[in-house]
């Protein structure tokens, strides 16, 4: 074989090794890595929707637990036998409660109850440690504290205590909104 034609041959050889190479790199393994990125999104976004499954799961158990603390429907009745409760595992004398009627805020009803009732300030704070500890959950609103002359023990206390019955949750401007409706009708009441 002359010295050119193998040159040549060999030449062609290099130039074919060559085009393999390059077109194995783009044709296969470029795709090859393209499909491993893909897969790797896919496994990436399916331990995402895993995890959302299971803290929806969570959350949905904690709601759960969270509506057994939420009163059945939206009647004070039960409110007032609570606090009645309440205040006299505290040794709280009552000296009056009375129901406000209930009012509802678009998905929302506003329950409450006005109390009043003379106690020392040792007797307070375990009226409202029990309350903080209840089965259902209730908020202090208003607390008015009036000291005898004498600035001694114990003190006239009026108190509104209220739980949320809500069918949702608030958040952002409509929380704002239904904080200035309930801070609106707190007001009017006193």
């Amino acid at each position: 074989m002359p010295m050119g034609s193998m040159k040549q041959t060999l030449l062609l050889g290099v130039i074919g090794v060559a085009f393999a190479g390059f077109f194995g790199y783009h044709g296969i393994y470029a795709r090859q890595q393209a499909q491993v990125r893909v897969i790797e999104q896919q496994i990436a976004q399916e331990q995402a929707n895993q995890q959302a499954q299971t803290d929806v799961a969570a959350l949905v158990q904690q709601i759960e637990r969270y509506r057994k603390h939420l009163p059945p429907e939206p009647d004070a009745s039960w409110l007032v036998h609570e606090v009645v409760a309440l205040a006299k595992k505290a040794n709280v004398p009552l000296a009056s409660i009375t129901e406000e009627a209930p009012q509802s805020l678009q998905q929302f009803t506003r329950l409450a109850v006005n109390l009043q009732f003379t106690a020392s300030y040792h007797q307070l704070g375990a009226f409202i440690d029990d309350l903080e500890r209840a089965n259902r959950f209730m908020r202090i609103e208003r607390l008015e504290m009036i000291r005898s002359l004498e600035g001694e023990e114990p003190v006239s206390i009026r108190m509104v205590l209220s739980p949320s019955i809500s069918h949702r949750c608030y958040r952002g401007e409509e929380a704002r909104a239904w904080t200035r409706a309930s801070e609106s009708n707190l007001s009017s009441a006193w």
